[in-house]
């Protein structure tokens, strides 16, 4: 997938938001479970099926797990 964005744009943009709360962050608080297995489980999926390494989004999976059941 192409991204017409370069990284630098990226943030720049995000960083003109302003302080806010990812609707994750804000079930984290709330002790709500995430939509993780929607936006890196499924993802992680199609990984495994393709034989696709993906070990940056199974340490991010790993750890908003980890957080959902520690918060």
């Amino acid at each position: 997938i192409a991204i017409p964005q370069t990284p630098k744009a990226r943030v720049e943009m995000a960083s003109k938001i302003g302080y806010h709360k990812t609707s994750m962050q804000q079930d984290i608080e709330a002790g709500r479970p995430t939509e993780i297995d929607a936006i890196i489980g499924a993802i992680r999926e199609i990984a495994l099926w393709i034989e696709m390494p993906t070990p940056y989004l199974n340490t991010l999976y790993s750890l908003v797990k980890m957080k959902e059941q520690f918060y």
